[in-house]
């Protein structure tokens, strides 16, 4: 009886354990003040990886992090040491080298310089060819913008086949990613890492970090469209869009020309890059928020962060197909916003499109366009409120009176069509009944906002 107990023990599936980070300490001598490895043999410099060609990279400086034991201690990520007994301490984003933070990850910016030999020769060899010409990491040296997870958790699934770093991998190997990505909406990663952080409460307390990098660009930088959509509906005049202190002498407020074209503009550069990702097989992004949509400083572009897609991968045609007796059966089960297209007498194919919330952000990025150029948020949902209580004639009246004051006067044709487009888009009446289902919609309806 006890062979048997043991042999069913034996084929009960064992317990997973816990995953914990391994952490080291180390005082460089007893009695005296952690210096946070700066004044030793060991290397703390970030070294990092290509995805497509391995050449190897390391921080211009030694750097050591900081990192908490509770994942929603997230200031405690932002102590950067880069020099013997100091860590600097920034108080929010923005500051030093610390780019966004968002829910599962800091992302800060760290000078790097190749360490491959066969980087320095192409680099050499190349050095009057273009840029087209070299290796995508062949600059001796360049930004990173390094993204480091709060949680032993969040780091393994980022390096999941189908999350960041596997998707990251997987777009710089195409055959063709200059022309599914030519216009740079999407900001994929370039590379792996390796970083040492310092315990903040314990700074004698040390662990390794796998990271993931990206491309940092000066021309988006920090912006978020958060932060410009804050910016834009702001009673006072924002800072200067290039970010460089000082206000333009002809034009205080950049607010004042952006027209009715920019904000097309704008709308339609980020629908394009939600089908960017479909191009690229992404099946799910993010976009309960807008933290993770960067605004080029002129106001014309946006890039995509946090494309792992929530882990989902490509888009399997598969899922959109089901095999009923009754067609009819599986139309009534499906909601009223599900567009189908019949196939066979046996088969309904849901169309395929990328799995993004659009109804939770979007309405409210164009009324705030269109109403609050600098109103505030309060005006924005009260005017909206107004529309929607009065009568058809009087709620486009409002939206014109609106519109010319934010944008100027308008031709009569010009504002009724804009007039009517906003109303029947406000109200999701027919033809933009639907224009947040998916991005086609959403992509038909912004295309048809009238500028002239």
């Amino acid at each position: 009886p006890s062979g048997h107990q043991n042999q069913n023990k034996s084929d009960q599936p064992s317990t997973p354990r816990p995953q914990e980070p391994w952490t080291f300490f180390h005082r460089e001598r007893p009695g005296a003040p952690s210096t946070l490895l700066s004044n030793t043999l060991t290397s703390t410099r970030l070294r990092s990886w290509d995805f497509c060609d391995g050449q190897a990279f390391e921080s211009k400086e030694p750097i050591v992090f900081s990192f908490s034991n509770d994942p929603r201690d997230k200031r405690q990520f932002m102590k950067i040491s880069t020099r013997s007994l100091e860590a600097q301490q920034f108080l929010a984003p923005g500051e030093g080298g610390i780019l966004g933070m968002g829910a599962n990850a800091i992302v800060h910016r760290v000078e790097l310089k190749s360490t491959s030999p066969g980087s320095f020769n192409n680099i050499n060899n190349n050095s009057n060819e273009s840029d087209e010409t070299r290796n995508e990491a062949g600059n001796e040296e360049w930004d990173a913008a390094v993204k480091r997870p709060f949680s032993l958790s969040k780091m393994l699934a980022s390096l999941e086949a189908g999350s960041e770093a596997g998707l990251g991998k997987r777009l710089r190997q195409l055959a063709h990613r200059s022309l599914l990505n030519s216009d740079g909406r999407v900001l994929y990663f370039y590379g792996l890492g390796i970083a040492l952080s310092s315990n903040a409460y314990q700074p004698i307390e040390y662990k390794f970090e796998a990271v993931i990098l990206a491309r940092y660009e000066e021309e988006f930088s920090t912006y978020t469209m958060k932060r410009f959509m804050e910016d834009y509906i702001s009673l006072a005049s924002p800072l200067p869009a290039h970010g460089n202190g000082k206000l333009e002498e002809k034009n205080s407020d950049w607010r004042e020309d952006f027209s009715l074209i920019s904000v097309k503009v704008l709308l339609v550069s980020l629908l394009n890059a939600f089908r960017d990702l479909t191009l690229m097989g992404v099946q799910a992004f993010d976009f309960n928020h807008l933290g993770n949509v960067l605004v080029s400083r002129d106001f014309q572009s946006v890039k995509l962060l946090d494309i792992d897609g929530d882990s989902r991968g490509s888009i399997p045609l598969s899922e959109y197909m089901s095999e009923v007796s009754s067609p009819t059966s599986l139309a009534s089960s499906l909601p009223p916003s599900t567009t189908l297209v019949r196939r066979r007498s046996s088969v309904i194919l849901h169309k395929p499109s990328l799995d993004v919330d659009l109804n939770a952000v979007l309405p409210t990025v164009v009324q705030q366009l269109l109403l609050g150029k600098r109103r505030g948020t309060s005006f924005v949902t009260n005017t909206k409120s107004t529309i929607w209580k009065l009568p058809p004639c009087e709620a486009k009246e409002l939206i014109k009176q609106t519109v010319s004051e934010n944008f100027g006067p308008l031709t009569e044709s010009h504002m009724a069509k804009v007039v009517e487009w906003f109303y029947v888009m406000l109200k999701k009446q027919p033809p933009w009944g639907n224009w947040t289902h998916d991005i086609y919609d959403a992509m038909r309806c912004i295309d048809h906002l009238p500028v002239r």
